[in-house]
């Protein structure tokens, strides 16, 4: 019994000390490090994607506002950047959620993830788009996840688009709810 202590408190102690030495995720258009020419493909990489996210969101409906597509595609993709600045992001995400267990880390939970996100976006009243939360294995302990997904107005949160930045440590990822990984479902205010 007091190996298995010793072998758990071992494995505790090296994950801290690893995560110690990582510094805050660095990524997007503002994480340049002296190199003019990565930092210049980093620039161009940061507006393609928000250039492809841009036009899934404008692609959910024939009546979405096209600048507020490509406004909203770069907020959600800076401002996740921002977060993983702000949450002091280790990577993988499963570690940083150890972390916040422990204590060691604040925020950086997937639900945290998402209420900063939604708070964020929801600053910009968007007119062709609405806002959700979504959830999947809720009740879970282990498994379960939130994001933000996005409808065009008046569409059903099944048409809609995940923004997840929690999945890749502050890099947004996106897909459309019926053909992402996990089983999204709408969770209503107040539920």
């Amino acid at each position: 019994m007091l190996a298995h202590k010793f072998k758990y408190s071992a494995f505790l102690l090296s994950m801290v000390l690893l995560s110690a030495c990582a510094g805050p995720h660095q990524n997007g258009p503002a994480a340049s490090g002296g190199d003019n020419q990565a930092a210049a493909e980093e620039a161009i990489a940061y507006r393609e994607k928000i250039a492809v996210l841009s036009n899934d969101l404008a692609a959910l409906n024939g009546h979405t506002n096209l600048t507020e597509a490509e406004q909203l595609a770069e907020t959600a993709i800076s401002y996740s950047y921002h977060l993983a600045e702000e949450y002091r992001v280790v990577r993988p995400a499963i570690l940083h959620n150890l972390l916040v267990r422990i204590g060691l880390k604040d925020r950086g939970l997937c639900y945290q993830w998402t209420e900063d996100l939604m708070s964020r976006l929801y600053l910009m009243q968007l007119n062709s788009f609405q806002l959700h939360w979504g959830v999947a294995y809720r009740g879970s302990e282990l498994r379960e996840h939130n994001t933000v997904v996005v409808t065009a107005r008046g569409q059903q949160f099944e048409e809609g688009i995940v923004l997840d930045p929690w999945r890749n440590s502050g890099e947004l990822y996106w897909a459309h709810v019926k053909s992402d990984s996990y089983p999204w479902q709408e969770r209503r205010p107040g539920e």
